[in-house]
């Protein structure tokens, strides 16, 4: 099995996509906006992933609510974890995550890239984040979003807290340039790292943040950092699920490191998955040349969180008449609910695009 997270490039499987998956074996798939075009078709590409690998794949998504939602043009929005936060109560948190988990396990989605546990210290900022965090100091975001991931979890699709160890301080898109944030490991534990810290026992997986953290390591942006994933994740937290890192193809990354090089990085600082999103045949087979890089018992111990973790993945609902309408209406009601909590104009990113 190749330790990656890939993407697909369209509304079906490849032909050379279909070679290249059943002689590398990648780990998993992260489906975008470009992969759906109707409920049928999505249940279909996900079936002939599933039916590529021999073991069981993740099959991921970013379905957070707001601008972050990949099922619009089946007709399934959700508000924003923002708007829905400010609605008040936690009876909406709660059918969010219910909701999105009967949506994805339907079309054959077995992990959600959700909850974001960054804090929202700048609405304003360019950073990709405003109307995607569930609060603005840790104990909201980690009553909110801890009441989320366990809904999500509760209707079969696994979790994932990100972006560690918390990039709500930046200014800067990662989508295209690398933001840094000035803080050492003590003042990030008096804020940023509390959500993760708090619900990490909870959780079977943890996506990184591309930040670069200067006062722990100047060299390195937190996804290929060893002070950061090896250090204050795994040591510190004690963390012992998967991590994946964001996106490879980010500028963030992808103007410093090619995908392949990236990804060798990231394995070395103790990420488990890393994510080649966007044109990944150009690079699996040099993350496969590169493995033999690594240490053999770090390889092992990686291998069998990956496993923890595949052996823990739901297989989608057997289709149903009504089922999907029935995800559409709860859904409406949703957006009904915070509709009169309308996230402020936030700057554009590449994040509600894809």
């Amino acid at each position: 099995m190749l330790p990656a997270l890939i993407g697909i490039s369209g509304h079906e499987v490849g032909a050379e996509e279909e070679a290249a998956i059943l002689r590398l074996q990648p780990a998993g798939f992260i489906l975008f906006s470009r992969n759906v075009d109707s409920v049928e078709q999505v249940r279909s590409l996900t079936e002939t992933l599933r039916k590529l690998c021999r073991h069981h794949p993740v099959i991921a998504v970013d379905q957070e609510g707001g601008r972050v939602v990949r099922t619009a043009s089946l007709g399934l929005n959700l508000p924003s974890p923002a708007s829905l936060a400010r609605s008040g109560g936690f009876n909406g948190i709660v059918e969010l995550g219910a909701v999105t988990a009967m949506a994805l396990r339907y079309l054959g989605v077995n992990l959600n890239f959700a909850p974001v546990l960054d804090i929202c210290h700048d609405p304003s900022a360019a950073n990709a984040l405003p109307g995607r965090c569930w609060g603005d100091n840790p104990q909201d975001v980690i009553s909110r979003g801890g009441v989320y991931s366990s809904n999500l979890r509760r209707g079969g699709v696994q979790s994932c807290g990100k972006h560690f160890p918390g990039m709500g301080r930046a200014q800067a898109d990662p989508h295209f340039s690398l933001p840094v944030v000035d803080l050492d490991e003590r003042e990030l534990f008096k804020t940023d790292l509390l959500p993760f810290l708090a619900l990490c026992p909870e959780l079977s997986s943890i996506m990184s943040a591309h930040i670069m953290l200067p006062q722990i390591d100047p060299d390195y942006p937190a996804t290929l950092s060893e002070r950061v994933i090896r250090g204050l994740l795994r040591d510190r937290l004690g963390f012992r699920g998967v991590v994946f890192t964001d996106d490879l193809c980010m500028g963030a990354i992808a103007a410093r490191h090619a995908p392949d090089e990236a990804a060798l990085l990231s394995l070395k600082a103790g990420c488990d998955l890393p994510l080649i999103c966007h044109d990944p045949l150009s690079w699996l087979d040099g993350v496969a040349s590169r493995l033999e890089g690594l240490d053999a018992y770090d390889r092992d111990d990686s291998f069998k969180r990956v496993e923890k973790l595949s052996d823990s993945l739901c297989f989608p609902f057997p289709e149903k008449a009504g089922l999907w309408d029935s995800c559409l209406r709860r859904a409406e009601a949703l957006c009904r609910l915070a509709e009169g909590e309308a996230d402020e104009e936030s700057p554009s990113s590449p994040v509600q695009k894809y």
